[in-house]
């Protein structure tokens, strides 16, 4: 390793650059397997769910998360991917290590089962305007609901986990409004140019929420309860954080696209 550490050489992972790139590996990871369940329970509930009323709710709740559960999570392995072989330095990128054979591997993920621009494009053209729109603000008042329970409880070992992801499902709601308003309105093109930017929004609010939630529902005696708070920490104040720039190109963006056609062409 580089660096000394009471005067001998420390390892890699005592540099807070490489502590950064591990956390951000395990959050990503975490928060994608998080709303995968989220998914598949809905899922269960529109099969299983005691009466008719119950079942449609979830169906529409599946249909909703499940092209963010692909494309969040398939974009999140190839960034994890990609770091791993960061995290290696040089030896990532030659085969002995094995990491440069995760980043290939992982690449084709964005690409099968509808490529995740097309995930994103159904997300927002068929699956926010279900039950006229009910069914995500329906999402995001659940979202709300458990940010509002951490500030109530969440102790110091939260630090600013609330504050940020309530700021970032409120930038979800924004740009969700923006969208279905755009799409009422028929302006199909607007609403398509933020369809990816809303994807990834959507994935970090509900994936930092979903952490959250979590970490609060661990047994004071587990042991993993501070590592699971900690998590949840790490994404709320470094990765959910770029909710309101990603809401910001969702309802402003397509303004940019207007010079596409000379851009692309020189």
């Amino acid at each position: 390793g580089g660096g000394k550490e009471g005067g001998a050489m420390a390892p890699i992972v005592a540099h807070p650059d490489v502590q950064r790139m591990l956390l951000t590996m395990k959050a990503l990871t975490q928060a994608s397997r998080a709303i995968c369940y989220l998914t598949a329970a809905a899922l269960d509930r529109a099969h299983a769910a005691p009466d008719a009323q119950a079942r449609r709710r979830a169906h529409e709740t599946a249909s909703l998360l499940t092209p963010v559960a692909k494309a969040f999570s398939t974009d999140c392995a190839n960034e994890v991917a990609s770091i791993g072989v960061q995290v290696h330095g040089g030896m990532g990128f030659v085969e002995e290590t094995g990491a440069a054979q995760h980043m290939r591997d992982a690449r084709i993920l964005a690409i099968y089962e509808g490529t995740n621009g097309i995930q994103a494009i159904d997300l927002v053209m068929r699956k926010l305007p279900l039950s006229g729109g009910e069914t995500v603000r329906a999402r995001i008042a659940d979202m709300r609901a458990i940010v509002s329970r951490l500030a109530r409880e969440g102790g110091d070992e939260y630090g600013d986990t609330a504050a940020r992801l309530r700021e970032t499902v409120e930038a979800l709601d924004r740009a969700t409004s923006h969208l279905l308003k755009t799409l009422a309105g028929n302006a199909q093109d607007e609403a398509l140019a933020g369809a990816s930017p809303y994807l990834r929004l959507f994935g970090l609010a509900q994936g930092g929420v979903a952490l959250a939630q979590a970490a609060m529902a661990s047994p004071s005696d587990d042991p993993r309860r501070a590592a699971r708070a900690a998590l949840a920490r790490f994404f709320a104040e470094n990765l959910a954080v770029a909710g309101a720039g990603l809401a910001d190109s969702v309802l402003r963006g397509a303004g940019s696209f207007t010079g596409v056609e000379a851009a692309l062409a020189e």
